[in-house]
């Protein structure tokens, strides 16, 4: 099972932002920096709930999302995967994080 999203600038042009960490917690804990394009994947992940952040840099502000999971400097997102076995191999897109500076 796999989680994938992007951290990008929310205010033109829209580009991915390189170099964030996004932090993934659950049965599987870990962290990840976004590629050139802002872009992340946690994959092999077993069944179970999980919570992903993005660790905000020094003045930006998050905008997008806009409700979730509390994570330091934001939200994010909870996710749970089922053990069922149509389930497995499924993956989660677009668990996006936008931002501004000020």
């Amino acid at each position: 099972m796999a989680i994938d999203g992007q951290v990008y600038r929310d205010f033109a042009p829209w580009s991915g932002l390189e170099g964030w960490c996004v932090q993934l917690t659950g049965p599987v804990s870990g962290a990840l920096t976004t590629d050139a394009a802002g872009t992340y994947r946690f994959s092999g992940l077993p069944a179970g709930t999980y919570t992903v952040c993005e660790v905000l840099q020094a003045t930006w502000r998050e905008t997008f999302p806009g409700d979730g999971a509390a994570c330091p400097g934001g939200f994010g997102y909870t996710i749970t995967f089922s053990a069922e076995p149509a389930y497995i191999g499924s993956s989660v897109s677009f668990i996006d994080f936008a931002n501004v500076t000020p």
